[in-house]
């Protein structure tokens, strides 16, 4: 076993803590496998999934996996998203670094919920609302949920656990809003405040060239939502 680490960004040490207690990961999307290589390095679990789409990707991450000496925890699989799962090998699924809209669809083509896992943890870098209303609209419940400061940006890092019903959003928070998170909103997460006014400021921009457009309303709807929140907070 080599003594090489893994260098761990902010958002990705956040992610290793809501995967903590899992036997085996899935790691979709592992892109060149830093996430994979940590949760073996820092014995977050005992088994990795680590699949891709991208041929090449997923061999930059076998290449890391062999240089730090854990390739006979990990299972490489090519394939496009849960599609390289079979159902309850894994108790958790990381999907990190992609769009919202992707986590999506990824989840929507599983065979069966989640291929049996018991937790998910996701990092969307976009398009965020869609994949919380996804969860929110399927009874997943948000179990941890935090904004994450990593190299000057703000991330959304957070992990949800099947259920049977929408989780009842917390008072205060907008009704139909899903921009930010309305768990890291109850715990009161202190980037939650910068995060808003970064996202109200954009929206306040938006709304200067969206007069007389279809997606006017929305936008205002977005900026009353978004100052409810600070105002609650």
């Amino acid at each position: 076993m080599s003594d090489r680490f893994v260098h761990i960004t902010p958002r990705l040490h956040a992610a290793l803590e809501m995967l903590t207690g899992s036997d085996t990961v899935a790691d979709i999307g592992c892109d060149h496998g830093r996430l994979t290589a940590a949760l073996l390095q820092k014995q977050i679990c005992k088994m990795v999934i680590a699949s891709d789409i991208s041929e090449p990707s997923l061999e930059k991450a076998r290449r890391l996996i062999e240089v730090i000496g854990f390739k006979e925890q990990v299972s490489f699989r090519i394939g496009d998203g849960c599609s390289v799962l079979n159902p309850g090998e894994c108790d958790a699924i990381a999907l990190l670094g992609m769009g919202g809209t992707l986590m999506c669809r990824i989840l929507e083509s599983c065979a069966v919920s989640l291929m049996g896992a018991k937790a998910l943890v996701l990092q969307p870098m976009r398009a965020q609302d869609d994949i919380r209303l996804y969860l929110y609209q399927n009874g997943f419940r948000i179990v941890c949920d935090r904004v994450v400061s990593d190299h000057g940006r703000l991330y959304q890092v957070f992990k949800a656990v099947p259920g049977n019903s929408p989780e009842p959003l917390p008072d205060g928070f907008p009704s139909d809003f899903f921009d930010v998170g309305y768990r890291s909103f109850a715990d009161r997460d202190a980037l939650l405040p910068a995060l808003c006014q970064q996202q109200l400021n954009c929206h306040q921009k938006m709304l200067k060239n969206a007069s007389g457009s279809p997606g006017e309303a929305v936008i205002q709807y977005k900026i009353a939502a978004l100052e409810q929140i600070l105002e609650q907070i």
